[in-house]
């Protein structure tokens, strides 16, 4: 009788310990229909694809993942091919230490995908609901073309297209057909009903992503209301990566002409740490940031040749800083090549943050004109442009 108490005892230690490491950890399960992927990959949503966070393998149209979590922060959920082809359709996740069930579709029927499991998720998929139905109409539109304009289609599927073209399109407000902008204004009501509910809910982590997800998809954002409500949040984490990450998409939402430029540190291809500051201090600067993976990038930054040399003796110089993923050998190739004659660094894997400090964080790349004293005199202006403002100014 003693023994079999023992026993009892012990199958009952064992039972508690089991179900304290299932609470402790995030397992991921989850079944892949009618695809022949060969992994999901999971990438923060201020996070480019070239640099996804965590890849894991399907196997007989199973995967698993299991990480213990110590902030429970969201995620995008692609098919693998997205880390080649930088872009597809993506399903929200919260990585939580919950056991988390995941089915997911070709990505054709993403929208059938499912997530259950966790208080997390759960309360996402009740407050996004709304925005979900709203994807199914986007992605209608966009099957049937009825979107964005067919001008703007061209310039952005079409690599030798110089991304001036995109910038003029936008200027002149030739992006999205009239059924394209219609759509836009009910997103942007829904995006504000979200953060109504961010702003009356600042205890919940969801919050905190529903901050960010406004921060990165709006071109324009209120950045002082939302400035109070990341102060909400950050005392409510103090601890969260997400404090860092939203206080530098917030000032790079600032940055537009008549602002000061943000300065950072950066290797060069040595190595060796620059300081932009250092490098454009008395100059008219043109900031390059780009990729060897971003065709419109590369044609602007080719088009600023001409520009550079027939100013870079009259105060005016140009710094670049590559995207670049993994390590700079593809770089260092492209640059033989090229020959840019300008100053490059580098920002392998988002290590400097620099695209977050400048609030493009899932872009390839974009430039901006500074004056002698660092205000910023224009936002991705074309060579032609950044050439009347040097004309005016050094000559």
């Amino acid at each position: 009788m003693k023994f079999s108490n023992q026993l009892v005892l012990l199958f009952t230690a064992l039972l508690l310990i089991n179900c304290s490491k299932k609470e402790d950890v995030c397992h991921i399960h989850g079944t892949v229909v009618d695809t022949d992927t060969e992994s999901v990959i999971l990438v923060r949503p201020y996070e480019d694809l070239t640099e996804p966070a965590i890849e894991i393998p399907v196997i007989d149209g199973k995967f698993e993942y299991i990480a213990h979590i110590e902030n429970p922060e969201s995620y995008q959920l692609f098919l693998g091919k997205a880390k080649e082809t930088r872009r597809g359709q993506f399903t929200l996740i919260f990585l939580e230490n919950a056991d988390i069930n995941i089915t997911v579709h070709s990505e054709e029927n993403f929208d059938k995908n499912t997530v259950e499991g966790g208080p997390l998720n759960k309360e996402y998929k009740t407050i996004n609901a709304e925005a979900e139905k709203l994807s199914q109409e986007l992605e209608k539109l966009r099957k049937e073309g009825n979107y964005m304009t067919k001008a703007y289609l061209n310039a952005l599927n079409n690599e030798n297209n110089s991304k001036h073209k995109m910038d003029s399109l936008r200027s002149l407000d030739q992006v999205y057909t009239p059924k394209g902008k219609a759509f836009n204004e009910k997103a942007s009501k829904i995006y504000e009903s979200k953060i109504k509910w961010a702003e009356n809910n600042p205890s919940s982590i969801v919050s905190y992503y529903l901050l960010l997800e406004n921060v990165i998809n709006q071109d324009i954002i209120d950045v002082n209301k939302t400035y109070k409500l990341y102060e909400k949040l950050s005392n409510n984490f103090p601890n969260h990566p997400y404090n860092e990450v939203a206080l530098n998409l917030i000032k790079g939402k600032g940055i537009k002409a008549g602002k000061k430029f943000i300065d950072f540190t950066a290797p060069d291809l040595n190595g060796n740490p620059v300081t932009l500051s250092d490098q454009i201090e008395g100059k008219v600067a043109l900031l390059d940031l780009w990729a060897t993976w971003c065709g419109p990038c590369i044609e602007k930054s080719k088009s600023m040749v001409p520009v550079y040399n027939d100013f870079k003796d009259k105060g005016f110089t140009i710094v670049g800083v590559a995207r670049e993923k993994n390590n700079t050998k593809r770089l260092t190739e492209f640059l033989e090549k090229e020959k840019w004659p300008w100053l490059q660094l580098t920002d392998v894997d988002g290590e400097n943050k620099i695209w977050q400090k400048y609030g493009i964080p899932n872009s390839g790349g974009e430039v901006f004109l500074i004056d002698k004293t660092g205000t910023v005199l224009a936002v991705n202006p074309t060579a032609e442009e950044v050439r009347q403002h040097l004309e005016k100014i050094l000559n």
